[in-house]
């Protein structure tokens, strides 16, 4: 199951990205904060989102380490800068759904996410 969202950037133009639900445990650290394990929600080639207890500023920069799963049954280690893009809150979650936007992705990464996305 995917969709589609829309997401605005920066220079106000409006984009479609196709999101693809992903649940596993992220390491996550927002700048000045100790490292912590939060939970993913979702993931597209440019970014994702993941529940924590922080409400965090827009742009607020964090790296982000995971496990993504590939079509051949293996795991593709993933470790990412990224920038919180927005957070809200989520009585249904239970925290803070806070929307991450990759950076400086590589190569690699970026193939291994579009074969977790399309695939």
């Amino acid at each position: 199951m995917s969709a589609i969202l829309t997401a605005s950037s920066d220079d106000g133009e409006r984009r479609q990205t196709e999101r693809k639900p992903l649940s596993v445990r992220v390491r996550f650290t927002p700048t000045g904060r100790p490292e912590m394990e939060v939970r993913s929600v979702d993931i597209s080639t440019t970014g994702m989102s993941v529940v924590s207890d922080l409400n965090l500023a827009a742009s607020t920069a964090c790296n982000v380490g995971f496990s993504l799963p590939q079509g051949d049954g293996t795991q593709f280690k993933v470790v990412l800068s990224a920038r919180v893009a927005h957070s809200t809150y989520s009585g249904q979650r239970m925290g803070f759904v806070n929307g991450l936007q990759f950076k400086n992705v590589p190569a690699e990464t970026q193939a291994a996410l579009t074969r977790y996305v399309k695939g």
